[in-house]
């Protein structure tokens, strides 16, 4: 690991817009399952005027979805480094690196790296980021060939 800090090519945090427009569909799964937790708890509070539970409803899908970005990055705060021949992911406490010669795009719509092993690592960094680890996967599959 110490071998590669002066091999970074490119080093980025995620930032909330990027966590927000690439999490990975646990995260949303996550937020969706606490509005419904949310909703269940405030309804035996709520009036029965259908007004007020509409606009409640909506407060709460503002505030779960709207904030949820911020805390991931406060609490996992997600970093990835990339060198000449690895990608460094490090996601709260995980810190992993994984060779560039082992991973491949699952899809150009999603920012999901897969393995040959088949682990996926999701990717919540900028498009400039993510093409730039394109671009390096490119130039090292071009080598092994």
């Amino acid at each position: 690991m110490k071998k590669q800090q002066g091999n970074i090519l490119r080093h980025e945090e995620a930032s909330a817009k990027d966590i927000y427009l690439k999490r990975p569909v646990t995260y949303k799964l996550i937020e969706t399952l606490l509005y419904i937790i949310v909703m269940f708890g405030l309804l035996n509070f709520l009036p029965q005027g259908r007004m007020t539970v509409f606009i409640i409803a909506m407060a709460a899908a503002i505030i779960i979805v709207g904030f949820a970005p911020l805390i991931y990055k406060t609490i996992l705060h997600p970093t990835y480094k990339l060198s000449r021949t690895h990608l460094v992911l490090r996601v709260g406490k995980n810190e992993e690196s994984v060779p560039l010669n082992e991973l491949q795009r699952v899809s150009v719509w999603k920012p999901t790296y897969r393995t040959r092993s088949g682990k996926k690592y999701h990717v919540m960094a900028s498009q400039e980021f993510l093409e730039e680890v394109d671009k390096q996967i490119a130039r090292i599959q071009k080598r092994g060939k």
